[in-house]
């Protein structure tokens, strides 16, 4: 699901991916539903991807979304992010993240926060869990691959031989014929 979901520098909300190609992707704003290509020159970031600064270092966002989720009992955060205050920013994202760097945290960054939160619940994007199924299909599909890669090469392997023999047996067919037209 976080691999799914970006954000896009300079546009407001989050997008979806829809697809993609060699240039840019097309994405689907999770605010109006409106699909539009993004390229490469924007800065596009998943979900996955995103951090926001701790005391002791960086913590993921889906940690933080999961924590507000817990603390609002599943519901939209309830403080206007537009029009709130400093001090009620800080002592809301407090509860969320106890031990975040209120040098590097700013309020805007706070306000985006609960915006995206609330859009996430908004469209019932709640799973803010680990992907264990995706890291169980990317195991199963290494190994599928390296089974598919083990069969391709002993089938190369087996052309190969048959290629050899066949030429092998071509070119004594080659002599006898020689030796015959002598």
């Amino acid at each position: 699901m976080f691999k799914e979901i970006v954000s896009i520098s300079g546009k407001p909300g989050l997008f979806k991916l829809i697809s993609q190609s060699k240039n840019m992707v097309i994405v689907e704003s999770l605010i109006d539903g409106k699909r539009q290509p993004a390229f490469q020159n924007e800065k596009i970031s998943t979900l996955n991807d995103i951090a926001m600064f701790t005391e002791t270092g960086e913590k993921p966002l889906r940690e933080i979304l999961k924590a507000a989720l817990e603390l609002e009992n599943g519901k939209q955060i309830a403080i206007d992010a537009k029009n709130a205050s400093i001090e009620v920013l800080h002592e809301y994202f407090a509860k969320v993240l106890t031990n975040f760097d209120k040098e590097r945290i700013y309020p805007n960054d706070i306000k985006k926060f609960i915006l995206w939160y609330n859009l996430l619940v908004e469209k019932n994007i709640t799973n803010f869990d680990e992907p264990q199924e995706d890291e169980d299909a990317e195991t199963s599909k290494v190994e599928k691959t390296k089974v598919a890669e083990n069969k391709q090469n002993t089938a190369i392997k087996n052309v190969q031989k048959a290629a050899k023999a066949n030429t092998t047996g071509s070119r004594q067919t080659t002599r006898v014929a020689s030796k015959k037209g002598s």
